[in-house]
Parts: C-alpha cells; structure tokens; sequence
C-alpha cells in the first residue's frame, strides 16, 4: 500500500502559509500567503484558501470550496480583512465564503457548524456555533446565525439580517426581517408558524423552561411587551428573546395569522 503525503504534488500552497504538520493537502487545492490552517485539518480536492484566511482545528473543508474571496460589496477597497473559521467546522462542495469589508473585520464560522454544498457567506457575516446551513443557502452581507440554528436548502437571508439561536428557518424560505430565536419560520416572505419544539428538547429546554420560552413567544405574538417584560426577569430564555427583538435593525418576521 502507498501512503499519500500530506500535501499533494499538484497543490499549490505559498511559502507565507502557515500550516500545521497533519493538515492533508489533497490534489489542485491552493492555499495563498498569509493562509493559517489548524492541525487535524483536511482541505478537498481543488479547494482554494485566499489570503486573509484562519481554519481551526479537525476541520473538513471541500472539495471546491472557496474560502477568503473578496467581499461583493462596492464600500470594499481592498483593506486587509479575514475569513475565520473554527474548529471541527464542515464545509463541503461548492460552498463560498468571503472576507468582510472593513479594515480587520472579520467574517466568521463558529466550532462544530456543518456548511453544505453550495452556501455562500457573504463578507461580515457571523454564523454561531453547531449551525447547519444546508445546500444552497445564501446569506446576504452583514446576516448573523445564532448558535445552533437551522436553514433549509434553497433559503436566502437578506443582509443585516438574523436567524436566532435555536431557530429552523425551513427550506426554500425568504426573508427580509429577522427570525425569532427557539421558533421555526418559512415562506416568502417568511412567517413564524410556531415554535422549534424538537430542537429546544434535544438540546436540554424542557418542562418549565420550555414553558416559560412558550409563553415568551406567546407575548411577542400578541405584541404583549409588558407581560414579556415580566418573563425576562425570571428566564434568560425570555430575556434573549427580548433583547433580540430590542436590537432588530430590520424587525421581526411576522407569525401566520390566527385564521
């Protein structure tokens, strides 16, 4: 049996890279000056690290995934910028993600996210940790992804908008305003339909937690801003919910209606 080096004969990796010494190279990646890539780390077939760009550790990255392009934004002018990826992060075929704009702003993937075939991050986006952005989703400039969170394959997210920790923003799904954390929402426009009852279980919100987070909800759908206001004191499920419409930029995505 023949062992594979590292790094294979046709990659193309610069001598201002920093790479640690298990990372595996696999043939036509090509890693530009400046590039840091933690140990553990595989880079696919054909894949291309920009300079600009950090990889933590365990991370699968590829084949054909573009990471550190520059930003699609007109304000950008070439100022140095970066790409940052964490640990035991995922990103497969296809998938892009750009730098920010802004002199040492970053865009970023938080530990343990899965990035499938054909996402692109846009520049200053920031995805939080064990987030699943599945095929084809595409996130506008300046979006956030709160920690744990789900987008369905097709979605789009406009710019400066948010998907709350904990969400399901369902597949084929448009939006323009936020998406609530612990709720699922789909369509376009994307309406709230009713909370993301199985995620918040596999990840520990039950019994009276789970209560206190329903009757959140419930608050903000009857616009009931001193009932939430009651709830925060006593529930940091509550009190997230209520800073994170507080600090909406664009609003709120709306719940279907009753009837």
């Amino acid at each position: 049996m023949t062992l594979h080096p590292p790094i294979a004969a046709t990659a193309v990796v610069h001598p201002g890279a920093r790479l640690a010494a298990d990372v595996t190279v696999a043939h036509g990646v090509v890693v530009e000056d400046g590039v840091v890539v933690g140990s553990g780390t595989r880079l696919g077939v054909g894949t291309v690290l920009l300079s600009g760009t950090i990889i933590g550790e365990r991370c699968r990255i590829g084949p054909y995934a573009v990471i550190g392009g520059e930003p699609m934004d007109r304000s950008f002018a070439g100022e140095p910028s970066s790409v940052v990826i964490g640990d035991d992060v995922e990103i497969r075929e296809f998938a892009t993600v750009h730098r920010a704009t802004g002199e040492g702003a970053r865009t970023t993937i938080g530990r343990g996210s899965l990035i499938m075939n054909y996402v692109h991050v846009s520049h200053n986006t920031v995805v939080g940790e064990g987030c699943v952005l599945t095929n084809s989703v595409q996130l506008g400039g300046h979006s956030q992804v709160g920690d744990r969170a789900v987008i369905g394959a097709g979605s789009v997210l406009h710019q400066f908008c948010r998907v709350g920790t904990l969400a399901m923003y369902g597949a084929a799904s448009a939006s323009n305003q936020d998406i609530l954390p612990f709720s699922m929402a789909r369509g376009n426009p994307a309406r709230h339909y009713r909370l993301n009852a199985v995620g918040l279980r596999r990840n520990g919100i039950e019994g009276e937690r789970y209560r206190l987070v329903e009757s959140a909800v419930r608050c903000l759908r009857r616009k009931d801003l001193a009932g939430l206001e009651e709830l925060a004191a006593v529930s940091a499920d509550a009190a997230l919910l209520k800073s994170f419409v507080a600090d909406s930029r664009r609003g709120t995505a709306r719940f279907v209606s009753a009837g």
